[in-house]
């Protein structure tokens, strides 16, 4: 395994279906709130979207930009959710953060191993 692809494994069924529908949502909403500045992210967000990248169960081996396309879109969903007053089952939020904080996470080692500094 290249040293520029990095592992996530998730530990439940919602957190790749989660994670797909939030990439989904931030491509529905592209045009009009701008979520990535990128069209690599773009790309990224609709390979893993609809590709294998991806899977409800088994690893992840993601690219250091994959794994910002997913942060950047984590970031913008966590934002929309605390402005709405929507109701998530307490159980399914916290299986959800859990995958996001795992995502950054990720994405800070990846950026840290590029001698990127973290703000």
């Amino acid at each position: 395994m290249s040293a520029d692809v990095f592992v996530i494994q998730p530990r439940w069924t919602v957190q790749a279906p989660h994670l797909r529908c939030t990439l989904k949502r931030a491509l529905a909403l592209q045009a009009t709130q701008n979520v990535w500045s990128s069209t690599e992210h773009i790309n990224n967000a609709v390979e893993m979207t609809y590709g294998d990248q991806l899977p409800d169960s088994g690893r992840w081996e993601l690219t250091r930009s994959q794994l910002r396309t997913l942060k950047i879109a984590i970031e913008w969903r966590r934002a929309r959710r605390s402005a709405s007053d929507g109701r998530v089952a307490p159980h399914v939020l916290e299986h959800w953060a859990e995958i996001e904080e795992e995502v950054i996470v990720a994405y800070r080692a990846a950026s840290h191993a590029e001698g990127i500094d973290w703000v």
